[in-house]
C-alpha cells in the first residue's frame, strides 16, 4: 500500500519496470527480496511473486535460486520493455538523439477495418496521427496512429504531436497502454510520401509494424501501422526460455 492506495498486480509491475527502465535497478544489480517489495508495496507475497514471474518469463529479470532476484545484464541491449516497442527508448538507448516531428494530425470517420481493429462502428470519427521519428535528425520511422474520438476527456484546440504515444494518450484521453499486438511485415518503399519523408530510395526494403494497443480492461485504444528503416537503427529483442 503507497499513500494508502492498495495497489494491483498491474500497478506494482508498472512500478517495477519503470525501476528498470530508469535504470534504478541496474543491469545486473540485484533487486530487493520479495518481503522487501511486499512491505515496500504493502501488498501479498504472491503478488509479488506473480510480478517477479511475469518480468522473469520476459527475460527482463533472472532469479536465481537461493541467490536472489537480478537484473537481466543484457536488458540494455534491446529495444523493448515489457512488451511495448518504444520508439523514443528505441532510439535514446541505441545512443542517439530522440526527436518526434509531427506530420499531420486530422479528425475522420473510421473505416470498415479500421472499425474491425478498434472495436467502432463504422464511421465513429477517430483522430488520425501521423508523425516522423528520428534518430540524430536522420528519418527512420513514420508512424500513423488513429485513437477513437470518444476517448478524449477534453475540448482542445491544440495536441502535442512530439509527445510520446504513451504520454499522449494519458495527457488527452487519461489511459495507459497495458500491452499491444504486433504484425510485422516486409514491405518495399514505393509510395513518394514514404522515399521523401524517410529519405530513402524507392524499392528499399523497409519493415512495417501493424500494432493494436490495449488498456488494462482489454479494450483497443489506438490502432496504427509503421513504416521502420533499420539501417539506421537495428531493431533487437530479447525472449526468456524460462
Amino acid at each position: 500500500m503507497m499513500n494508502g492506495i492498495k495497489l494491483s498486480i498491474e500497478q506494482v509491475e508498472v512500478a517495477l519496470r519503470d525501476r528498470i527502465r530508469r535504470r534504478v535497478y541496474l543491469p545486473g544489480e540485484q533487486l530487493p527480496t520479495e518481503l522487501s517489495l511486499t512491505a515496500e508495496f504493502g501488498v501479498s507475497r504472491a503478488t509479488v511473486r506473480t510480478v517477479l514471474t511475469r518480468l522473469a518469463s520476459e527475460g527482463l529479470i533472472i532469479r536465481r535460486q537461493g541467490a536472489g532476484t537480478y537484473v537481466n545484464q543484457r536488458v540494455g541491449e534491446v529495444n523493448t520493455l515489457g512488451g511495448l516497442l518504444d520508439y523514443g527508448r528505441l532510439i535514446s538507448e541505441s545512443g542517439h538523439k530522440p526527436t518526434i516531428q509531427p506530420i499531420s494530425m486530422l479528425q475522420r470517420g473510421a473505416t470498415a477495418d479500421e472499425a474491425s481493429w478498434l472495436n467502432l462502428e463504422l464511421g465513429e470519427p477517430v483522430l488520425v496521427l501521423v508523425r516522423l521519428f528520428l534518430a540524430d535528425e536522420r528519418p527512420f520511422i513514420l508512424a500513423t496512429n488513429l485513437i477513437p474520438q470518444a476517448l478524449f476527456t477534453r475540448e482542445t484546440d491544440f495536441y502535442d504531436g512530439r509527445l510520446s504515444l504513451h504520454s499522449f494518450l494519458q495527457e488527452y484521453c487519461q489511459q495507459t497502454i497495458a500491452y499491444a499486438i504486433y504484425e510485422i511485415s516486409p514491405v518495399l518503399a514505393e509510395d513518394e510520401k514514404t522515399t521523401q519523408l524517410l529519405a530513402c530510395q524507392p524499392g528499399q526494403p523497409l519493415l512495417q509494424f501493424a500494432t493494436t494497443f490495449y488498456n488494462q480492461d482489454d479494450h483497443p485504444i489506438v490502432w496504427g501501422y509503421s513504416t521502420y528503416d533499420d539501417t539506421v537503427v537495428k531493431l533487437r529483442f530479447m525472449q526468456s526460455w524460462v
